[in-house]
């Protein structure tokens, strides 16, 4: 995605017809984030949100509806740019042809009450994107820095330092060739020189002012992906073409989708090329611009809090693995009771026998049927009747230990089939079900809780999925543990009828209402063994049983349950068959 030239133009466009034509005034001024910044400008009929970021992949400026948490406490730049712009008028709106930076141009008043300019540099230039505010002292034409929203010391550039009371000098321009200053004759020279390249990296690595995406679009307007002998003339029309469409503002603001109909790109000129296949048209390049980062910022959110909670569960579940495997060690040893108080019976019985300080002792073992010797490890620090003690006290501890080992091994089993329930969940999860998710193990104790924000959170309502049978019966599926739950424990009625893949996690299923048909039955079957880990399975057991029958298992975590008096229905979760029922749920 690349924030280019034109897509800056078209803004600037908007920013001239919506807040300098108005008269709106600068009423508030926010900075979300070490990156972010809202400007509301108060009209005479509405307020206009700005939104500037200089993100290292985000980086853009451009109106918005979305609705953003402004922090407590103003940041320096922010409170800087509150005095000296506040309630300013913005006259004049400026970007350098073809550049990638804009110059607002404010008329505010000083403390003393004077009428001053001040600018504010809004840089939008990948990793070296900025906001920067200026000052025009007296009648020099110099531009003062008063503040930086990202300060680049001497250290870091000391070409183009961005510290306050420095001059401001223009980023500077690439070492390209700039479309407005070349003729035919020198650009048929610069294609001569790079004939047999493909033609959208010759253009962009040569040409200023062009992104990818418009390199692109030239060279699929001229039908030339190669630079040949004789394609100069062809490409010069359509690069003429586009730029005209800069120089003249006709911009049609489009939102380009990839094949799955998910937001992938934007420009302000109609494509022409594969991707123009699927695209919708938009009246305004901010409405474009604030979907499409919306959905990449809640796809990135989506795909780090995906990663994230992943590696916290697969390390929960390794790590309770391990101890399911020292578990059943301490079992084993605790199954050695019998044989611990056999040892210390027949020392017992042949103290005369046993020499002092031996080691090992070979002993007629009167306790097998089969008879025979046993051998029996001894300790030669300690005589042979203190040795028999030392084996008694084995064997008390093995049986005390036996049932408390047996009930914690069933209760590390639970917890593993609970994390891989989470696993499994996590396959499916929608962000907002993942942030349901993030919430369960925060609550659970595999996640730390986060520090308790100043006011109070609103808690997200439950929403599972909800399908509507072949015979009009309504099915609600789980996405989650805590979806689940609160099918069970809080949604369904008693009557109800609840369906589950036996022994696989997966999606708890509730059908309404309590007495369905039997078309519905299956379908609700179809659904629970789609939604759990034998979706790709066939004959997939699943069982089902009234609400009032089905219990959480006491202590156990949510979504983790036990029922009784069921009934099992063996499916293969068939697209084909289920597509009805999915095609209600695209996403």
């Amino acid at each position: 995605m690349a924030f280019d030239a034109f897509v800056l133009s078209a803004v600037a466009g908007e920013i001239e017809e919506k807040i300098i034509k108005t008269g709106a005034r600068l009423n508030r001024i926010y900075q979300l984030n070490p990156t972010d910044l809202l400007l509301y400008f108060k009209g005479e009929q509405e307020v206009q949100p700005l939104f500037i970021s200089i993100h290292t992949q985000r980086g853009r400026i451009h109106f918005t509806n979305r609705h953003y948490s402004h922090p407590p406490s103003p940041p320096p730049f922010c409170m800087l740019s509150r005095k000296h712009l506040g309630n300013g008028v913005l006259v004049s709106v400026e970007q350098p042809p073809l550049e990638r930076y804009l110059y607002l141009n404010f008329l505010a008043l000083n403390e003393s009450g004077k009428k001053v300019d001040k600018t504010l540099v809004v840089e939008i230039m990948g990793r070296r994107s900025n906001v920067i505010l200026l000052d025009r002292p007296g009648e020099k034409k110099e531009r003062v820095i008063l503040g930086v929203l990202k300060p680049v010391p001497p250290s870091i550039n000391r070409v183009r330092t961005l510290l306050p009371h420095y001059t401001y000098s223009p980023p500077p321009v690439q070492e390209k060739l700039h479309p407005y200053a070349l003729d035919y004759e020198h650009f048929q020279q610069e294609m001569n020189r790079l004939e047999g390249q493909p033609a959208p990296k010759a253009l962009l690595e040569n040409f200023r002012g062009f992104s990818p995406f418009l390199a692109e679009e030239i060279a699929a307007r001229a039908k030339t992906p190669i630079i040949s002998p004789g394609a100069a003339c062809i490409l010069w029309q359509k690069l003429q073409e586009i730029l005209q469409i800069y120089e003249e503002k006709k911009w049609e603001p489009t939102l380009l989708y990839d094949k799955e109909k998910k937001p992938l790109d934007c420009s302000v000129v109609k494509p022409r090329q594969a991707t123009g296949n699927h695209c919708r048209s938009f009246n305004s390049i901010s409405s474009i611009l604030d979907e499409l980062y919306e959905y990449k910022e809640k796809e990135e959110e989506r795909q780090n809090l995906f990663a994230m909670l992943t590696r916290n569960v697969e390390q929960a579940v390794k790590k309770t693995r391990k101890k399911e495997t020292v578990q059943l060690l301490e079992l084993e040893a605790a199954g050695k009771a019998d044989y611990y108080r056999q040892c210390g019976e027949l020392i017992l019985m042949n103290l005369k026998d046993i020499p002092a300080r031996s080691r090992e002792v070979e002993l007629e073992n009167i306790f097998s049927e089969q008879g025979g010797m046993i051998k029996i490890s001894l300790d030669p620090r300690l005589s042979p009747p203190l040795n028999a003690q030392r084996y008694f006290r084995k064997y008390r501890k093995a049986r005390q230990g036996e049932k408390k080992i047996s009930g914690n091994l069933e209760q590390t089993r639970r917890e593993i089939s609970y994390l891989e329930s989470v696993l499994f969940s996590l396959q499916k999860a929608d962000l907002q079900t993942l942030r349901e998710i993030k919430e369960e193990l925060e609550e659970t104790g595999y996640l730390p809780v986060p520090q308790k924000p100043r006011y109070p959170k609103q808690t997200a309502a439950f929403n599972p999925l909800k399908f509507i049978s072949s015979r009009g019966e309504e099915i609600f599926v789980g996405r989650n543990n805590r979806q689940n739950e609160y099918l069970v424990q809080r949604f369904a009625a008693g009557t109800e009828l609840w369906f589950h893949v036996k022994d696989l996690p997966g999606a708890h299923v509730i059908v309404r209402p309590g007495v369905p048909h039997e078309k519905t039955i299956h379908e609700a079957a179809l659904l629970a063994a789609y939604f759990s880990r034998g979706a790709h399975s066939s004959k997939v057991p699943v069982d089902y049983t009234q609400v009032k029958n089905v219990r959480r298992l006491p202590g156990g975590k949510p979504g983790m349950v036990t029922y009784t008096n069921y009934k099992t229905l063996y499916v293969t979760p068939d697209e084909q068959n289920l597509r009805p029922l999915l095609a209600q749920h695209k996403a």
